[in-house]
Formats: structure tokens, sequence, C-alpha cells
């Protein structure tokens, strides 16, 4: 039997032949998306950072700015690797097509479970840290080189631990509706920076969880 009539029959089956190129893709897209989305959320704190490192180190300010810069999105690059290795995984089963969920009831669990995790005790945590990037620094930073790779990889750990449930909804409305993301996107940015940004995210938990509850997720979907 041939490659060709072998992707038939694997088609007319159900089944879809696993393309290593297509995994590169999906983790390429998902990183750089994780680093776009994020980008605009953390540059209160990369600014901070950067006026602390002039006032508290001698090492050269550029480069101590550049490895907390790198070492925040290195981390994310890594989650999105991570969620672009599941999408492929997913895909290959015909759970999720275009980057998002086929099944109703897998959409809204997800939906669920994104409400129940922006109302929980560790969220508030981690947004706590991500929201005041003077008193985070006040209590982590560390000088030097190495202080700085490990300041930005801390806080990139409490911002994935802040963020990640609401990362994962990209697979409700879709990865490629740019509509969706951007309100992600916006959604993450409130949160960070504006002062009621702890009510957005408790409001965020309400409607969440009520689109997952009374199925509304097909309405947001292509």
């Amino acid at each position: 039997m041939d490659m060709a009539s072998a992707t038939i029959d694997m088609a007319s089956a159900g089944q879809v032949p696993m393309d290593p190129m297509d995994l590169g893709v999906a983790i390429f897209m998902w990183s750089l998306m994780c680093i776009l989305m994020m980008t605009p959320s953390a540059l209160p704190m990369v600014f901070t950072f950067g006026k602390v490192t002039r006032q508290l180190d001698f090492h050269s300010h550029a480069i101590l700015v550049g490895l907390f810069a790198i070492t925040y999105l290195a981390v994310w690059a890594a989650f999105g690797a991570v969620a672009g290795a599941t999408e492929w995984l997913l895909d290959q089963h015909g759970i999720l097509l275009n980057g998002q969920l086929q099944n109703r009831a897998m959409a809204d669990a997800l939906l669920v479970v994104s409400g129940l995790y922006q109302w929980s005790a560790l969220k508030n945590f981690c947004l706590s840290k991500c929201r005041s990037p003077l008193g985070f620094l006040l209590e982590h930073y560390r000088s030097g080189y190495w202080g700085a790779l490990r300041v930005g990889a801390l806080h990139a750990i409490f911002c994935l631990g802040c963020c990640w449930a609401v990362m994962l909804l990209a697979w409700v409305g879709g990865a490629m509706n740019l509509l969706w993301m951007l309100a992600l996107t916006l959604l993450i940015s409130a949160e960070k920076l504006l002062g009621v940004g702890l009510r957005i995210a408790r409001a965020s938990a309400f409607a969440f969880l009520g689109l997952g509850v009374f199925d509304i997720a097909p309405l947001l979907q292509n």
C-alpha cells in the first residue's frame, strides 16, 4: 500500500497521520502567542526592575534588564511549547480543530475550571505578586547577573500561576480567533494593570462559570 492510500484509509477511519512539522508549527505558534499576550502586562515590572538596578546594582544596567526580560519570556515560551504540543496531540484525535475544542462538554468544563481558578486563593496570591512590581522586587530582588535570571524566572512563575487558566481558554473561542485572543489579552492586562484588576478577575470568574454552566461556549466559537 502506498503512502497516499494509507493516508486516505486513515482519514476515512477518523485518524490523521502525525506530522512532526505540524508539531513544530504548533509549538512555535503557541510560544509566540504567549510572548505577545504577556508582554504588555509585563512592561511595568520590566521598567521597575530597570529603575531598581540603576540604584542598587553596579553591573551593566542593560544586560541585567535584558536577562530579566529574556528569562521571563523564556518561561512563557516553555509553557507555550507544552500547550502547543498538547494542542497538536489533541488535534490528532479530533478533539481540537484549528485550535478549537470540538466537544461542547469539554469547552464548558474548561470554562468552569477557569472560572473556579479565577476565584481561588492561589490565583489571588499570584495576581498580588504581579500587580505590585515594586513590592515584588523589594521582597525578591537579587543583585548581579544570576540574580536577574532568578528574579525574572520567579516573576514568570507567579505570572504563570496567575494566567495559565485564562490562556487555555484559547481552546474555547479558538486560538486562531483573533478577536477572542485579543479579549483574553485585554483581560490579563486589565487584571494586572488597572486599579480594579482584582474585581475584574472576580467578575471574569462569574462570567466563565456562567458560560460553562449554561452551555454558552458555542456562542464564543467561530
